[in-house]
């Protein structure tokens, strides 16, 4: 099957090749959740895996490039990707948030780091960049249309915002608080399950003002466009609405 065809009835419905890389993320997470994949082992080649489930080596480097976000596997060079051991998990990261005021300097610590991360992305925007962002929104979309969870796509969304940077360090400094927001965006759905497609809807918005900011080429409309998307994110945390 290729990934032109990648495009399947399921439930009756449509499911857009776009998707293919979360579906192998996702087996490929159970096997390393399981113990198929056990700790400091080797995974299959690109090939193989691409051989393995029909699509195309760019499909496998997405799904792998998740896994490498999460911290799951680490790559070598000339010898693959293997499942991490956990050492450098348990000991570098940020505390979990603990308090109001932990929230509250959580939202303004990544003000200060992503405000950054946009102004320098700016700089640097290729059209390919953004078409590449455009396509995580896309994702985006559709799992609000599902009504899936979104806190994945949304980390991989700024997570591509601070590598386009060029800054090893912000890059890394972001991916140090994936825990704290993954639970921001599990606490935002439980907080308000009604108004929770509302509240993606707006977040969506500001994703979308973000990127036109971004590929405008203006380090300072960039930079103003997430101070403003992360603040409207701590407003639907205390207030349930965006700020603004």
């Amino acid at each position: 099957m290729s990934d032109a065809k990648a495009t399947e009835l399921h439930d009756g419905g449509i499911t857009p090749a776009l998707r293919l890389d979360e579906r192998i993320y996702q087996d490929l997470l159970g096997r390393i959740q399981a113990g198929i994949y056990a700790q400091g082992e080797r995974l299959p080649t690109e090939n193989d895996l691409a051989s393995e489930f029909s699509v195309s080596r760019p499909v496998i480097r997405a799904a792998l490039a998740r896994l490498r976000e999460a911290g799951l596997i680490v790559s070598r060079r000339g010898a693959g990707s293997f499942v991490s051991v956990g050492r450098a998990t348990q000991e570098a990261g940020y505390a979990p948030l603990g308090s109001i005021d932990d929230i509250t300097e959580f939202f303004r610590f990544r003000r200060f780091l992503e405000g950054e991360s946009a102004a320098r992305a700016a700089e640097r925007a290729t059209p390919q960049a953004i078409e590449d962002l455009q396509e995580v929104l896309r994702g985006i979309d559709a799992d609000i249309e599902a009504g899936q969870a979104t806190i994945e796509l949304d980390i991989r969304f700024h997570a591509a915002i601070a590598r386009l940077s060029g800054s090893r360090f912000l890059g890394e400094s972001l991916a140090m608080l994936r825990p704290q927001m993954r639970f921001m965006g599990q606490f935002v759905r439980a907080l308000s399950p009604s108004g929770y497609v509302s509240a993606k809807q707006n977040m969506q918005t500001e994703h979308r003002k973000l990127l036109d900011a971004i590929a405008s080429g203006d380090p300072a409309r960039a930079r103003a466009a997430m101070e403003r998307h992360l603040s409207a994110s701590e407003g639907r945390i205390f207030k349930g609405t965006a700020k603004g």
